[in-house]
């Protein structure tokens, strides 16, 4: 099945994904480490998700100047991408 990115995140489970990850962002911005590590343990039920049913391997990633989520085989495919 192909992932079509924007209809999947308008989804329900796509919508819940991306609040997961804004929201350990924040944490940990704010040092907030068990909060953090409970967005982690999320993330990885999504990741092993989006593995499963559509066949793509993404990360999470952040810098100073953004964070998302981006197919981990090139770093170029984002699913989403939030500027800073």
């Amino acid at each position: 099945m192909k992932l079509n990115k924007e209809r999947f995140l308008k989804t329900e489970f796509g919508a819940e994904l991306k609040n997961c990850i804004m929201c350990w962002d924040t944490f940990i911005e704010n040092k907030t480490h068990k909060s953090a590590a409970w967005c982690q343990a999320q993330w990885e039920v999504y990741k092993l998700a989006l593995r499963q049913f559509y066949n793509v391997n993404y990360a999470f990633t952040r810098t100073n100047d953004y964070y998302g989520v981006v197919n981990e085989d090139d770093y170029n495919d984002w699913l989403f991408k939030v500027e800073r």
